[in-house]
């Protein structure tokens, strides 16, 4: 099958701007953002890494076309058309573009870990939703519902893509067996990006039913209640899977047949662990038989936990797409059309918590911050938990002039919910330097630089805060950032060098080598790293070590009159005083005028009882140091004097 790249063009009408997956990468096939002039916004065109027998391509545009024929609804990534053109069949959809995280589906969320309560309830009633309302229009199951097949679009919305692929790639696998789960083992099991998420031709193992197993064909919603109830599970243990699997084996398909027919899942302390124990039933009738009914028991669980479940108003298709032209204006910079459909979609929608989401975004954008903040709230308050509103109220807030205090807690709310939205970190972190709440400004930069080490606004407000931090002698707070950009970006040497600078103010020398060892690694050339080496061998007795990097740096003819010194003092607490003597020696003949090495030559001879001769080294140093103007010479006079005096006495 031919594969297309930016700039191509498809069928000589759509203009490929970005491609999606490929061979080895996702299970469907290839995945082109695309434009053209019919439609006032970028889709994506879907289609396969193979080709179809004919009885395979009238089965995926029979199933294509019942996606199709769902329409539009505001939790559904809508089908636009499906075609065959140069002898490939695809399917234009919806697209739904990431967040300013890079994340546009479940998986990247649970890549982050454990989700807020509030955040899974509303995901899993707007899945309800979504797959109630595909079910009215026809759609008798989806066969492949799995975090990746449920879009997160940029205001927090989730939306369930890919109707009945997966029945229509089963059809095309030849030499299956009906009825029968192990001809899974004839087929090769491409794995992604990650563990969980392994492609099949007959859906996803990972998130299978029991009887989708046995025949895939004749499975209804109740399916998708199951693979929903693992996704559940996921979602309220940080991305853990239900069953124990040997996810070690390579040929491990019998073990999944086994756990999804035969396991109980795993308990976990949630209050969601009944809704999913009976989405889970091995047997399909012991499931939720609707989607209204799940919601109902995830409604239930919400109003224990007092927590709010936003209703949303059913959307006519034409109002999906004008809700979906505001945000590709919005896009293409067109701001006024962008304001002018969301202004239309509120006006019909007024408690759908997403257009005033996307109208407080659009109103910010313009610097109209009192429309912006007005449109902010009153998506908050329909749904308070939407991190994306909290961080636009934050926003608006600042530029309002709103006291600290409110623009903190929004900021704060809007991580809470998100825990993975650095943009709001980045946000907050200027309020908290006002305050001069250094350690969690540190705190907050280290981990957004953790979670997004690319981001060149995060490394730009780390290296600001570096400089704040210097300034206000705040070591704990330049410690935790440092240590926390070092550890997302180790190959970064500056931090590492002032990480290593910082901690040895602290008295940490174990850590400070640690430092500056990596800047050695990176750096061979680097003799400031060295140079610290030296010193903090020398300050732990580490005379060998000492020594091998004192005569790396005289190699290099770095002759510092202090690693000079340092290896002669260590020469000599080694045992070698005539090396060490002979040694110092030459760099005194050659260097007349560093009393530096007269002083240490006293230490020497001192070292020996040879109190003359150290007085007598003294004596020289002191007549240099006379001869000079600098601002140190009154110190070290004094020192010499003091040393002078008490070796005078021992003689």
């Amino acid at each position: 099958m031919k594969q297309y790249k930016p700039g191509d063009q498809i069928g000589g009408e759509y203009e490929v701007l970005k491609v999606f997956g490929g061979e080895n990468q996702s299970g469907m096939g290839v995945v082109y953002l695309v434009k053209n002039r019919e439609i006032p916004m970028p889709f994506v065109m879907k289609t396969f890494q193979r080709s179809l027998s004919l009885i395979a391509k009238k089965q995926f545009l029979s199933e294509c076309n019942s996606w199709i024929n769902a329409g539009a609804h505001q939790n559904i990534v809508q089908a636009i058309w499906v075609r065959e053109i140069a002898d490939q069949i695809f399917i234009a959809a919806e697209y739904v573009a990431p967040d300013e995280e890079g994340r546009s589906n479940l998986s990247h969320f649970l890549k982050a870990g454990l989700l807020r309560i509030e955040v899974v309830l509303l995901w899993a009633t707007q899945f309800c939703d979504g797959m109630s309302y595909a079910k009215s229009k026809g759609v008798l199951a989806h066969r492949d519902i799995k975090p990746d097949n449920l879009m997160i679009d940029q205001t927090a919305t989730l939306k369930v893509i890919d109707f009945g692929l997966a029945k229509s790639m089963e059809s095309n696998i030849e030499k299956i067996k009906k009825n029968r789960w192990w001809s899974f083992r004839k087929h090769k099991i491409t794995e992604t990006h990650s563990w969980m998420k392994t492609g099949s031709a007959m859906g996803t193992i990972f998130y299978m039913a029991p009887e989708q197993f046995i025949n895939a064909k004749g499975v209804d919603h109740r399916a998708d209640i199951y693979s929903f109830g693992i996704v559940l599970f996921q979602m309220v243990t940080g991305n853990k899977y239900p069953y124990r699997i040997n996810f070690d084996r390579k040929d491990n398909q019998g073990e999944f047949f086994k756990a999804h027919s035969v396991q109980p899942p795993l308990l976990v302390d949630s209050p969601l662990m009944p809704i999913i124990q009976r989405c889970l039933a091995k047997k399909a009738s012991n499931r939720y038989s609707t989607y209204e009914e799940l919601r109902k028991d995830l409604e239930a669980v919400a109003r224990q936990l007092n927590i709010k479940v936003p209703s949303v108003s059913h959307v006519a298709k034409e109002d999906v797409e004008l809700f979906a032209q505001a945000q590709s204006y919005f896009a293409l910079g067109e701001s006024g059309r962008a304001l002018d459909a969301i202004n239309e979609y509120t006006s019909k929608y007024n408690k759908n918590f997403c257009g005033w989401t996307e109208k407080g975004k659009i109103h910010l954008q313009r610097g109209e911050n009192s429309e912006s903040l007005s449109a902010t709230k009153k998506s908050i308050e329909i749904n308070p938990y939407n991190s994306h509103a909290w961080n636009n109220l934050g926003i608006a807030l600042n530029r309002t002039q709103h006291p600290f205090s409110e623009i903190k807690i929004a900021y704060t709310n809007a991580i809470f919910y998100d825990p993975c939205n650095t943009v709001a970190m980045m946000n907050l972190i200027g309020p908290l330097v006002i305050q001069k709440d250094y350690l969690l400004a540190a705190e907050l930069v280290a981990k957004a630089m953790k979670l997004s080490p690319e981001k060149p606004i995060i490394r730009q407000k780390a290296e600001a805060l570096v400089r704040e931090f210097t300034e206000a002698k705040n070591f704990i707070a330049l410690k935790i950032l440092l240590s926390g950009w070092t550890e997302a970006r180790p190959n970064d040497v500056d931090p590492l060098h002032n990480l290593g600078l910082i901690v040895l103010e602290l008295g940490d020398l174990e850590f400070a080598t640690k430092c500056f060892k990596r800047v050695h690694e990176l750096c061979p050339q680097d003799n400031f790293s060295v140079v610290q080496l030296a010193n903090l061998c020398f300050k732990q007795q580490k005379g060998r070590e000492c020594l091998d990097y004192c005569d790396e740096l005289l190699k290099r003819q770095y002759d510092d009159p202090n690693v000079v010194a340092m290896k002669a003092r260590v020469m000599n607490w080694m045992g070698a005083y005539e090396l060490a003597l002979n040694f110092l020696q030459a760099y005194i003949d050659k260097y007349q005028t560093i009393d530096l090495f007269l002083v240490v030559r006293a230490e020497l001879y001192e070292y020996q009882e040879k109190y003359d001769l150290a007085i007598s080294s003294l004596q020289h140093a002191k007549r240099l140091l006379e001869s000079t103007v600098e601002k140190h010479t009154s110190d070290n006079l004094q020192f010499i004097d003091e040393k002078i005096q008490r070796l005078s006495l021992l003689k």
